[in-house]
């Protein structure tokens, strides 16, 4: 990565993107069922972009109408970077509002559900004539960082990186098999997260034989730490976390948030530029 490129790379941390442009699009998925998908394309004129597919948490990808803030913001950074993005919709087609006060044993859409619905995304982008169908990658948030790293565990055709904030690790070390990333995968979660606790995530990257899992962490960090604008607050209306039945903390963390997206572009770049 050039020097221009890495110091254009980091500007952009400053700034809150939306995007520019984004197309409504329906696209098969698991089971017959048909997935909606805001899809960005990349630059006019590009071709041969790579792609990038975003997963959305429990709270689902709508907030009053519109999409949510984090989702928003990571796709019109990785479309100023020349990338085409794809945020597909699990909850809503299948008739779920938001997950975030079930318990995860009562959850209709599981993450390894979701985890085929990302396949699905990534099989529709490597059929876009401006998408390069070796270069993709896929980002997901809480419940869609879980299914973000159970697709990294799958052999999936041109998915080549991928990356998770706070994700529930616990279900990936229950796996009858052991799970073991095939592309390279960055974890990306706060030390004080009492939700998605950092402890199962830290085993989960010591037992990595293929040395494909890294795992940051930020102290005295919640979940949502890369949320703009959030205040600290405690939610007492999810069932599960560290504590249950106490609530959990959520809460941005600006420093942490913009070292966390510097992390997450040079994982991308590393894998996905090519060597022009």
């Amino acid at each position: 990565m050039t020097p221009f490129v890495r110091a254009s790379w980091f500007g952009l941390l400053l700034v809150f993107a939306l995007p520019a442009w984004a197309e409504s699009v329906s696209l098969a998925g698991p089971g017959r069922v048909r997935l909606r998908a805001e899809y960005l394309p990349p630059k006019e004129g590009s071709f041969g972009a790579p792609a990038v597919v975003l997963l959305h948490g429990c709270e689902g990808m709508w907030q009053r109408g519109r999409l949510g803030e984090r989702y928003a913001h990571m796709a019109g950074l990785f479309q100023e970077l020349g990338y085409a993005v794809l945020i597909p919709d699990s909850f809503g087609p299948r008739g779920v509002r938001e997950q975030c006060r079930v318990p995860p044993a009562r959850q209709r859409v599981s993450a390894s559900r979701r985890a085929d619905d990302a396949q699905w995304a990534v099989a529709w982008l490597r059929q876009q004539p401006a998408v390069d169908a070796g270069r993709i990658g896929t980002i997901g948030w809480s419940h869609g960082g879980t299914a973000a790293l159970k697709l990294a565990g799958r052999q999936t055709e041109g998915l080549q990186v991928a990356a998770a904030f706070y994700p529930n690790c616990t279900p990936l070390l229950r796996q009858l098999r052991r799970f073991q990333a095939r592309v390279p995968s960055l974890i990306l979660m706060g030390e004080s997260d009492d939700w998605s606790l950092i402890a199962p995530c830290r085993k989960l990257a010591e037992r990595d034989e293929r040395n494909q899992l890294h795992l940051v962490g930020y102290p005295l960090t919640y979940q949502d730490f890369d949320v703009p604008g959030s205040e600290l607050r405690v939610r007492r209306d999810v069932p599960d976390g560290q504590y249950p039945g106490q609530g959990v903390t959520l809460g941005a963390n600006p420093e942490a948030a913009a070292d966390a997206y510097r992390r997450l572009f040079k994982w991308f770049a590393r894998t996905l530029d090519r060597e022009d």
